[in-house]
């Protein structure tokens, strides 16, 4: 009951947001000329808005995969200690995967790219990480 209200007053935010928005952009068309060209340089990137939150929604649903792959990874360069260094490694990185996740969701995409940017190791999507290392 109580998360059906949540879902609710969250839903009834984002149409307020987006009616905020379409708003904002219609005074900006009726703006003067160089205030166009200065808000055109600021608008609102939406498709880079909708590719982090994909990225929110794939992170979601691959996160998990963190596991073998970690496990994988550190089992091929030390076989039995890899194995649990692998599993604690990926399970750390699925919860780290999984909170990007919804990080990107919520915040409806615009999140920055920081936590892809910092590291080496924590690519922005699993398939791109290290399965094997080098030889």
């Amino acid at each position: 009951m109580i998360v059906s209200k949540f879902f609710k007053c969250l839903a009834v935010f984002g149409v307020a947001g987006l009616i905020s928005f379409s708003a904002a952009a219609a005074e900006n068309k009726e703006a003067e000329p160089a205030a166009v060209a200065a808000a055109e340089e600021e608008q609102w990137d939406y498709e880079r808005n909708l590719y982090n939150m994909g990225r929110g929604f794939v992170n979601i649903g691959t996160c998990w995969l963190e596991i073998p792959r970690c496990f994988i990874y550190h089992n091929s360069q030390v076989p039995v200690m890899g194995a649990v260094v692998g599993v604690v490694e990926g399970t750390g990185l699925t919860l780290v995967r999984a909170f990007s996740g919804v990080a990107d969701i919520v915040s409806l995409g615009f999140m920055s790219d920081s936590i892809f940017e910092s590291t080496f190791k924590f690519k922005e999507w699993v398939w791109e990480s290290r399965w094997v290392p080098e030889e």
